[in-house]
């Protein structure tokens, strides 16, 4: 498992490779996960979270877990409220976005690219 919890949003346009969430380090993410890993983001920033879901549904590798599924995981419920981040957060009465992807296997992979 992996989490990017509340990292920096590096606003300026010229500071958005620094982002933690990329496309070079996507796969270095997946490589670093084992098939079936999960990959944990969340962010209080609406436009950072945007950039997650962009970079990561565009990479091969990944796969967004389903609602349902996210709501069952325990990691998922806890990032949301157990980092001091989350804490101070919910005290401004902001709001979190979150998201939980999957490692896909090799043949997952193959047969998304075939789709």
């Amino acid at each position: 498992k992996l989490f990017f919890c509340f990292p920096d949003p590096h606003f300026k346009t010229k500071n958005h490779r620094r982002r933690i969430v990329n496309r070079n380090s996507l796969s270095e993410f997946a490589f670093v996960l084992q098939p079936g890993g999960f990959l944990y983001v969340i962010t209080d920033v609406k436009e950072l979270h945007e950039w997650h879901m962009l970079h990561i549904n565009a990479h091969p590798l990944f796969e967004r877990l389903s609602d349902e599924e996210e709501k069952a995981d325990k990691c998922f419920q806890l990032i949301f409220e157990s980092s001091e981040e989350a804490s101070k957060v919910s005290r401004n009465e902001g709001q979190k976005y979150g998201a939980v992807f999957r490692r896909l296997t090799r043949e997952q992979f193959l047969a998304k690219q075939a789709t």
